[in-house]
């Protein structure tokens, strides 16, 4: 079946006098894609879904996980349907792979028992690599330039995603910063690839962040999308016929 992929990344370039500045830069897809004109994702087109109205908390499930960051977006459900084998390449530190090896068990409490993530010494699925900034250039497509770190992601047609890519820069950051990262990365490799401007607390947020580790809200959003309700490829109309349902499993 063929595979599809788009580019996610959080890039985070340093303007002048030191103050970081977020950029969003355009990005051209691998692979031809056609594009999808934006649309209201809580646009209500039946009475039946007018019964629903989501709440904050179930808004921001469908911002982060409708959609992408990068590259082109078809407004649908991405997610895994096996366990994910993480390898490690490249020059991590010892705390690089402490803090690899928090965030599987963290993640692993959230998603389970539906899939699980676990570190593998090779021909892993998930391929995680720490680099120096300048063999980015290697990973990244041409003509754009990261800081931090960023990610591919590939699905199938069914919205499964089969495999992924993590880069994480090996220098020019400290480690708390780093840290951030691969907390980031790891998370939004699952399927929850966009970012908001909402919840500075949140892994998700789309501005300059050093956050490392998960809220309440992030939490719970990553709950949602590997509840057995949610199924790859899903919209966001199908969506809306069971976020009550969702909702209140996320309150248990």
């Amino acid at each position: 079946m063929g595979l599809k992929g788009v580019l996610l990344c959080c890039a985070v370039l340093w303007g002048c006098g030191g103050a970081p500045v977020v950029q969003k830069p355009a990005v051209t897809p691998a692979k031809p894609l056609t594009a999808v004109k934006p649309r209201p994702l809580y646009t209500l087109a039946t009475p039946a879904r007018k019964s629903y109205q989501p709440s904050q908390e179930m808004r921001y499930f469908l911002e982060v996980a409708l959609g992408s960051e990068y590259g082109m977006a078809n407004f649908s459900i991405k997610k895994w349907r096996h366990d994910l084998d993480i390898e490690v390449v490249g020059t991590p530190t010892e705390e690089d792979l402490r803090t690899v090896d928090r965030v599987i068990a963290d993640l692993n409490l959230l998603i389970g028992p539906s899939v699980q993530m676990r570190r593998v010494a090779g021909g892993g699925n998930v391929r995680l690599h720490f680099v120096p900034h300048q063999e980015f250039y290697h990973y990244e497509p041409r003509g754009i330039v990261f800081y931090g770190g960023f990610f591919w992601g590939w699905w199938n047609t069914a919205g499964e995603i089969e495999r992924a890519r993590v880069v994480i820069g090996s220098d020019r950051m400290d480690q708390h910063l780093r840290n951030h990262y691969i907390r980031e990365e790891l998370t939004q490799i699952l399927g929850l690839m966009n970012d908001s401007h909402k919840h500075p607390d949140s892994i998700f947020y789309q501005e300059y962040s050093e956050t490392d580790h998960f809220s309440e809200l992030d939490q719970r959003v990553i709950r949602m999308l590997y509840n057995r309700m949610v199924r790859p490829g899903m919209t966001d109309f199908q969506l809306m016929e069971i976020l009550g349902e969702l909702e209140k499993t996320a309150l248990r």
